[in-house]
């Protein structure tokens, strides 16, 4: 009996001491901001032709289908332009591009218009992403260009590229770029017996050989897979035919595509093309088409 109370008296004290404070929970953190998700409406590597910084993942590919009509939506009648099924029974101006992300922030490209039948080269490298703890993101894009599949009218020319993306419904791009050599002789396309014309008008009054422009451009979400699209490409110097190239449009993203609607005073796919700008008084229909692989 003594044994037991003896062992007894050790667990019987520790059951009626005080009990133990429960460790105090942590006061809840607010979640880290979602800069992925900020930039979701950031939807593919060009606004219209104004380049993007939205990255290419590493060893995956871009193809992209840029499509002009070739009719001034504003020469004739309704009636006529209904009968021209409002230009898509026209003759086109078709581009072809494909892009390879060499890395998650490199990429190269090649891009192809029949215009000119001009052949574009480039490069991208997303030197910086937009987060917490930078309000922009940056590419720098070079490329070469030339007329004739690469045989005619060379242009260098390089640009940069800032983006700002405002919560997850707009962002905005900034893009000022240099083309040398933006004078070319060789303006116009003979297409299935056309002859389309691209500023030749005032290409006589400028001297100057080289163009410095900004593209300014914006992407606005409407609905989660609808967009609206705007850019705008002045120049700032040089060689300045005709007036700055413009578009604007609207894109439906589906199942990896992007499919966009456009219109814009201009057939332009290229930076040297952008820098001669667009046509006075004439808007084309048109549609880009894209898909990542």
């Amino acid at each position: 009996m003594g044994v037991s109370l003896v062992l007894s008296s050790p667990l019987h004290a520790q059951s009626t001491g005080p009990e133990t404070a429960p460790a105090a929970t942590p006061a809840p953190q607010p979640p880290a901001a979602d800069t992925t998700a900020n930039r979701s409406v950031e939807l593919d590597q060009t606004v219209v032709n104004v380049p993007t910084t939205l990255s290419l993942k590493r060893h995956h590919s871009y193809f992209r289908l840029t499509h002009r009509f070739a009719r001034d939506l504003g020469r004739g009648d309704v009636g006529s332009l209904a009968e021209d099924f409002f230009s898509l029974d026209s003759g086109a101006i078709i581009g072809l591009e494909y892009r390879f992300g060499l890395t998650s922030n490199l990429q190269a490209g090649i891009h192809r218009s029949i215009l000119g039948k001009t052949i574009e080269i480039f490069g991208r490298w997303d030197a910086l992403e937009q987060s917490a703890g930078r309000p922009f993101g940056l590419s720098i894009l070079p490329s070469v260009e030339a007329q004739n599949n690469l045989q005619q009218d060379q242009q260098p020319g390089i640009a940069v590229t800032l983006s700002r993306a405002v919560g997850s419904r707009l962002v905005v791009y900034l893009s000022p770029a240099f083309v040398h050599n933006a004078h070319t002789a060789t303006l116009r396309l003979e297409h299935e017996g056309h002859t389309h014309e691209a500023g030749e008008e005032d290409e006589a009054e400028s001297t100057a050989v080289d163009t410095t422009f900004v593209g300014i451009g914006a992407r606005v979400r409407i609905l989660p897979s609808v967009t609206l699209v705007g850019e705008a490409n002045p120049r700032l110097a040089g060689y300045q035919p005709g007036p700055a190239g413009w578009n604007a449009g609207v894109e439906k993203l589906t199942h990896g595509h992007v499919l966009q609607l456009n219109f814009g005073n201009n057939f332009n796919s290229t930076p040297g093309m952008t820098a001669r700008g667009g046509n006075r008084d004439q808007v084309f229909l048109g549609f880009n088409l894209s898909r990542k692989f």
